[in-house]
């Protein structure tokens, strides 16, 4: 399969990126093709500027900046999505919701309703994965309180747009600061084992 991995830390040192390694080591025993794009590394710019939105509300169709090309390509191409990040605020770090933003655009995942049509029409039906890796302060019963936005958004409204039986995996490790160095690593293993599995 080929899968794009959207990585959003901005240490190298993180737990974080001990878990895109795993994602990474798991994938490779999968023997799936894999493409990684590290938000920070690049220094992705997550603001919608005032003459892209002009071109949003107007002619959609001509949206095209420069620097989400390669990323939009990427997405065509991709037909699993795995998305490591932090928890920050009970959802996805701005950085990745200003990609997703500026990414998942007319032309790109999907086309706008024309005459006759009452919703948008999706462009990533190819995408038959979608994963969300993370780690969180908040014990899993807050998280869960407080509508868990990062795995709705990513698991919920994202996957509506993707094939009819995307697979769905989800793998957060809760309340981090008080978790010993033997449940993270678990917590580690845990995350290679389920992505060696992905067929």
């Amino acid at each position: 399969m080929r899968i794009l991995v959207v990585y959003c830390h901005p240490h190298a040192d993180s737990f974080c990126h001990a878990m895109l390694e795993r994602v990474l080591a798991g994938l490779a025993r999968g023997r799936h093709e894999v493409e990684v794009i590290d938000l920070y590394a690049e220094g992705f710019n997550p603001v919608i500027d005032e003459a892209e939105w002009q071109v949003y509300m107007t002619t959609p169709s001509e949206l095209d900046p420069p620097d989400t090309a390669r990323h939009a390509e990427r997405l065509r191409w991709a037909e699993g999505l795995v998305f490591v990040y932090p928890t920050w605020l009970f959802s996805v770090p701005a950085l990745l919701k200003g990609w997703l933003e500026r990414v998942f655009v007319p032309g790109v995942s999907f086309t706008l309703p024309g005459p006759g049509q009452h919703a948008p029409a999706s462009m990533l039906r190819h995408i038959r994965l979608i994963a969300g890796v993370t780690s969180t302060g908040t014990p899993r019963w807050v998280m869960a309180l407080s509508g868990s936005a990062g795995k709705r958004l990513l698991l919920r409204a994202l996957r509506l747009g993707f094939a009819i039986r995307c697979t769905r995996i989800w793998l957060c490790l809760h309340a981090m600061e008080t978790r010993t160095q033997a449940q993270r690593v678990r917590h580690l293993e845990r995350i290679e084992r389920r992505f060696a599995r992905v067929r």
